[in-house]
């Protein structure tokens, strides 16, 4: 505090306002603000201290995540997933990526004509699709409980 505000204490001398500590020296209250700032430090008085570790560290993870995905996207590109129509008459290949490899399809599903066999062909796709995106699915679950990640309950 300043001389003006020592002078404004209302019907008392500036001794007695020195007394009672309203006439503290920008010095000395700067110099009691830093012990305070000093002692706040000890015992955990900033919350964000150790920020720049914890960063440090969530940039690793995040390195690490991508290492491993990229891994196992190579792993479902080369994988090979079959479904089969409901009679398994028709059989279609996909890869982990969802990219159609191959299609069989038997003479019994041929007889059955153009609209039928169109079905068969869907529903066998359908199959191997699902079975490919289930697979990654479990892939990608797997890497995050390797890594120690909290699990998706939509996955």
């Amino acid at each position: 505090m300043n001389r003006a505000m020592v002078r404004r204490c209302a019907g008392c001398s500036t001794s007695q306002a020195r007394r009672s500590g309203l006439g503290l020296r920008a010095g000395r209250f700067q110099g009691a603000r830093r012990s305070q700032v000093a002692r706040a430090g000890e015992g955990g008085g900033n919350p964000f201290g150790n920020m720049g570790n914890f960063m440090k560290q969530l940039k690793q993870a995040q390195e690490v995540m991508q290492v491993e995905a990229v891994k196992v996207q190579q792993e479902m590109q080369e994988a090979e997933f079959e479904g089969f129509s409901s009679d398994e008459t028709v059989r279609v290949i996909l890869s982990g990526n969802q990219e159609a490899k191959g299609c069989d399809i038997t003479q019994a599903a041929y007889s059955q004509g153009a609209d039928a066999l169109g079905g068969l062909i869907t529903e066998a796709y359908k199959d191997a699709h699902e079975k490919s995106v289930t697979a990654m699915k479990d892939r990608m679950k797997n890497l995050a409980s390797s890594l120690g990640l909290p699990q998706n309950p939509n996955m």
